[in-house]
């Protein structure tokens, strides 16, 4: 991925060019003056000059600066493009990768201002496996639409899963309305999606998703709202999206279904039995994706 070689210092991209597998790469993590480190099919090693290793002491030691420099060659230079996104702790890059950044906090009376005196960076790659979520369709498809919640652990691949079920379902006729809150999801580059996410799905990108629920029921008419990871902030508008008679599909970080049950910032969704299904996405190594009714 080209986008991605752009970010990295000339030395880490040899070695990850000529000794990886480029679609096995999860993250790179890059600490200011600390070990590289690399998310490579499911699991962490430190990057040296022979590839992955366990041992922290061989592996390449970034600059003193080299968050910085990374955030620099993301914005082009140009921080101002990207202050909106550095108050929230990321940068989006074309392609779908979504670099998180860490540092300085300025705060202000209304809360964060700016990040600076940037630390640290993940650069998180995207996954485009068509097919990935083909068994979970499936089950869901032989009940017809209904309100679908996809729970896994961060790194576990539900944003992959959740674009592929977005576009199997838009493929067959519905009408999604996709918001990709942090550009990972379709990646839209001067309005065009660079990863497919359906012939008949509307990409809201950048926006608060709570803005995009009440946007898209008043203007888009969609059948079906695809959103990535709700957090309790979001349940007022995910309710009233429900209620107009939309269905949504959603994904929430949880080790599994008894975990998201037993917090109580979604209490509200349990009780009032939003979500027909759940979908069970585990980590590593067992990777296994499992389809939940949920009464069960």
């Amino acid at each position: 991925m080209e986008e991605f070689f752009k970010l990295i210092p000339d030395k880490l991209a040899e070695v990850i060019i000529s000794r990886l597998a480029f679609d096995k790469i999860n993250e790179l993590r890059i600490r200011n003056a600390r070990p590289v480190v690399i998310g490579y099919d499911g699991v962490y090693y430190y990057l040296g000059k022979t590839g992955l290793m366990k041992d922290a002491a061989a592996a390449f030691v970034s600059s003193d600066n080299e968050a910085e420099r990374i955030v620099m060659r993301a914005c082009e230079r140009s921080l101002y493009t990207v202050t909106d996104t550095l108050r929230r702790g990321y940068v989006s890059v074309s392609g779908g990768i979504r670099i998180g950044v860490c540092g300085n906090v300025v705060v202000g009376s209304g809360g964060t201002l700016a990040l600076k005196n940037f630390s640290s960076v993940n650069i998180r790659l995207p996954h485009q496996v068509k097919g990935c979520a083909a068994g979970v369709y499936a089950r869901l498809a032989s009940a017809g639409l209904c309100n679908v919640l996809l729970i896994s652990p961060p790194g576990a691949g539900k944003t992959t899963v959740l674009r592929d079920l977005c576009r199997l379902i838009s493929d067959r006729g519905a009408n999604v309305l996709l918001c990709d809150e942090r550009y990972e999801i379709a990646s839209c580059r001067d309005g065009v999606a660079t990863l497919d996410v359906g012939a008949c799905t509307d990409v809201m990108s950048g926006m608060d998703k709570r803005e995009v629920f009440e946007i898209a029921i008043a203007s888009m008419r969609p059948d079906v709202i695809v959103t990535d990871e709700l957090f309790g902030r979001d349940i007022d508008a995910l309710s009233k999206a429900v209620h107009c008679g939309v269905y949504v599909i959603a994904t929430v970080h949880a080790r599994d279904v008894a975990d998201f049950k037993a917090k109580a910032e979604y209490a509200e969704i349990i009780s009032n039995n939003i979500f027909s299904q759940y979908v069970e996405i585990a980590d590593s190594p067992t990777r296994s994706v499992r389809v939940i009714g949920a009464t069960a």
